[in-house]
């Protein structure tokens, strides 16, 4: 694992370590729908993604998962939205139970993907969409590539786009252009590494490499407090050749990785303008962090100011900070997302 500070919460190796976690275990009963297949739903000839739905009404609820994680991740929160509607976890390609993907896991191929398989799944709005990290931006490109299906947001502390470009010119005066810099090619030298070293990864796993401790450099951490049955299948899964090619296929075309074609992209949908119009969305963000100061520092004010951006995509956008959370909000604090979910469901739903 890279020593060098990653973009700043791309990844949640680190994230999970030293952070509070619920006393609450999923019980034995809903931990099993996530330690085997649900419903595998073809997207294309030959080519199956998982969905795991449980509740019923509307709108429905999609959760996507960060980088290096998959449907289960979201077992502490999954069971209790769907009291209330029908709440549905996917794994992405070649994550979890679902095939890999020939093509790049670029964001745009990551949100056909989907797009792709709640249509087959008959699947259709309103969706209220709730991602985190790399999936928090996943579902923003979603919601702005398909604005008519979607109703609402709950982006658990995403990923973001063009981050260094939208707030440089925000924490310039407070820090000074010099520093602001220095952070920002600091994040640069870590994103490359970070792909060079899941690169290594993949490789090695194909070459039947990944011994225990490779294992741990390769792989996020598995979370106790998901529990016994899932943490089991995750260790399992995570040291497939089609996880580590996936995780490695992300990492390499995730939005912090330059890439002068989807910037312009995103720059047409975002900049400037209100493409989520009144939809009530609501990010959280993650209060602890141990970076040291001024780079780190620099870093989480740069992912702070990036996050308020995006809830004022929407006029009805909140951005808010999760007491006592490390990057994994869903884990570290369960509840804090349930109730995001739960306000956004009550404004979508008042008469």
């Amino acid at each position: 694992m890279p020593k060098r500070l990653l973009p700043l919460l791309l990844l949640s190796f680190a994230a999970s370590a030293g952070a509070s976690g619920p006393a609450a275990l999923p019980v034995d009963g809903v931990a099993d729908a996530y330690v085997h297949p649900q419903r595998l739903v073809e997207v294309e000839p030959g080519r199956r993604m998982h969905l795991l739905c449980m509740g019923e009404g509307a709108p429905t609820v999609v959760f996507d998962s960060g980088l290096s994680d998959w449907s289960s991740t979201w077992a502490l929160i999954q069971p209790a939205v769907a009291t209330r509607t029908r709440a549905c976890s996917y794994d992405r390609a070649g994550m979890g139970y679902s095939d890999p993907a020939s093509r790049p896991a670029t964001p745009a191929n990551l949100v056909q993907d989907l797009h792709a398989l709640l249509a087959a799944a008959g699947i259709d709005g309103p969706l209220l969409l709730v991602g985190h990290s790399l999936g928090g931006f996943d579902m923003k490109l979603y919601a702005a590539t398909y604005p008519r299906q979607v109703a609402g947001l709950v982006l658990v502390d995403p990923s973001e786009e063009r981050m260094w470009a939208r707030v440089g010119p925000v924490l310039a005066p407070r820090f000074g252009e010099a520093l602001v810099r220095d952070a920002r090619a600091d994040d640069a030298g870590g994103i490359r590494e970070a792909v060079e070293h899941f690169r290594d990864c993949a490789r090695d796993t194909r070459a039947g490499r990944l011994d225990d401790a490779r294992y741990a450099q390769c792989t996020d951490p598995v979370r106790v407090p998901l529990g016994p049955a899932i943490l089991a299948e995750r260790r399992r899964l995570q040291a497939t050749v089609a996880y580590q090619d996936a995780q490695a296929a992300e990492i390499a075309a995730c939005p912090y990785v330059p890439d002068a074609a989807a910037d312009a992209r995103y720059a047409a949908l975002f900049d400037g303008k209100r493409p989520f119009g009144d939809k009530p969305v609501v990010v959280l963000t993650h209060s602890l962090w141990d970076m040291t100061p001024p780079l780190g520092e620099i870093g989480y004010n740069a992912y702070v100011a990036a996050h308020r951006q995006t809830a004022a995509l929407s006029t009805r956008g909140v951005q808010r900070m999760v007491p006592m959370s490390r990057h994994n909000i869903q884990i570290d604090q369960p509840q804090a997302v349930i109730d995001a979910v739960a306000e956004v469901l009550d404004a979508l739903q008042k008469p």
